[in-house]
């Protein structure tokens, strides 16, 4: 049986041991969805608050214009997260549904339901539009549902990157209540993703690991 090549020896075991905690906490049952949003600061704050409560999807509709990070305001945030990029909405719907995603959409309205109340313990993508146009149209037709934070102000809408921080803080909250802990990787999943962390966090990973491989056909070369 083939051994597989790992980058362990090139990391500090407390970095490993820290790789291994974060992913205990991860889920890919929930995500988020940036549909149409263009502030650059924004969508880079999304990134950080995704990051900081264990999600690891973050799909960005680029039908204003192509997502910039900010790396002052994510912090080295993206490098946790799978960012996936469309520049038709549908087609997003689409492979989120496919993938048994319901999708609930933010809304500042009335009309929505308490975001607590949301089905925290099923596949949900959350989706918030523009700042000013809200959601495109085929993501409205593809929605679920819609939902809201209730605000008892004066001011009734958020910022973008502060209603997804309270909405999956909320999200947090309820799932741990709900089923007792949020992330819910297998454990083949959270060692495959600790592996591909390994290499995030080692330079040159990827030509470490051709070195090593060329290394060991080296040896089985000579063995024979």
């Amino acid at each position: 049986m083939a051994t597989t090549l790992s980058l362990k020896p090139f990391l500090l075991e407390s970095r490993i041991e820290r790789l291994k905690q974060a992913v205990g906490h991860r889920t890919r049952s929930v995500t988020l969805v940036l549909d149409g949003t263009h502030d650059p600061h924004n969508l880079s704050a999304v990134v950080r608050s995704c990051e900081g409560f264990g999600i690891l999807d973050l799909s960005v509709i680029e039908s204003h214009a192509r997502f910039r990070i900010k790396s002052q305001i994510t912090q080295g945030a993206e490098k946790w997260l799978d960012l996936h990029r469309y520049r038709d909405p549908g087609a997003c719907a689409e492979s989120l549904v496919s993938a048994g995603f319901d999708l609930w959409v933010a809304d500042p309205g009335t009309d929505g339901i308490p975001v607590e109340q949301l089905p925290w313990e099923k596949k949900i993508a959350l989706v918030f539009g523009n700042e000013h146009e809200g959601v495109s149209a085929q993501m409205g037709l593809a929605a679920f549902g819609r939902f809201r934070i209730p605000m008892h102000g004066f001011s009734q809408s958020l910022n973008v990157s502060v209603a997804a921080g309270i909405t999956l803080a909320v999200g947090v909250r309820e799932r741990e209540r709900r089923l007792g802990r949020f992330g819910d990787l297998t454990a083949d999943e959270q060692a495959e993703l600790v592996a591909e962390w390994e290499r995030r966090s080692v330079k040159c990973a990827d030509r470490i690991l051709a070195h090593l491989e060329s290394k060991r056909e080296e040896c089985l070369d000579t063995s024979h």
